[in-house]
C-alpha cells in the first residue's frame, strides 16, 4: 500500500502532477482546436505533425523526421506514404547524395499547411491575449527545456537497454 507524501518531496511533487496535468489539458485542448480544422482537410493528426515540421524547413530525411516526431521510422513511413499520395508531399533523392531520400511540401501541401495553420495561429492568438509576451515566451521556452529532457532521457534508457 502506497503511503502519502509528506513534507517538501510532496511539495514538490505536487508540482510536478500539476505540470503534467497543465501538460495533458494544454495538449488536449490543442488537439481540441487542431483536428477539427485538420479533418475538414482530409488531415488525421498523424499526417498533420509531419506536414507542419516539413514546413518549418525547406526539406527533410525521413529518419530526421522520425525523430523530430518522436515516432519509429516504420510510423514515419506511413505517414508519410499517405501524404505522398495525397499529393501534400513530395519524395526525391538528395541532390548531394544520391542514396538519401529527401521530403518537402508540395505546393498543394502548403496551401493545407498554411490553411491550417492560420486558424490554430488564431486560436492560439485568442488564448493568449492579455498574456504578457513574455510569459509565452517563458511558457514556451520552458516547454522546449522538458521536452529536450525528456528525448535525452528516453535516448539514454535506450542506449542502457540496448548495452544490456
Amino acid at each position: 500500500m502506497a503511503t502519502p507524501l509528506s513534507g517538501a518531496y510532496a511539495t514538490l511533487a505536487n508540482e510536478r502532477d500539476g505540470l503534467i496535468d497543465a501538460l495533458r489539458d494544454a495538449q488536449r485542448a490543442l488537439f481540441t482546436h487542431l483536428l477539427p480544422e485538420a479533418i475538414a482537410r482530409g488531415l488525421t493528426p498523424h499526417q498533420f505533425w509531419p506536414l507542419y515540421h516539413l514546413g518549418r524547413e525547406t526539406e527533410s530525411h525521413p529518419a530526421e523526421l522520425a525523430r523530430r516526431l518522436g515516432i519509429t521510422k516504420p510510423a514515419c513511413t506511413a505517414s508519410v506514404d499517405q501524404l505522398v499520395a495525397a499529393g501534400l508531399i513530395v519524395r526525391r533523392r538528395s541532390p548531394t547524395d544520391r542514396r538519401r531520400v529527401v521530403l518537402a511540401l508540395t505546393p498543394k501541401g502548403r496551401r493545407v499547411l498554411a490553411e491550417v495553420g492560420r486558424k490554430v495561429g488564431q486560436g492560439v492568438e485568442a488564448a493568449t491575449a492579455g498574456v504578457p509576451d513574455e510569459d509565452v515566451a517563458t511558457a514556451a521556452r520552458v516547454l522546449r527545456v522538458l521536452a529536450d529532457q525528456l528525448r535525452a532521457r528516453r535516448a539514454s534508457d535506450l542506449r542502457v537497454r540496448g548495452a544490456a
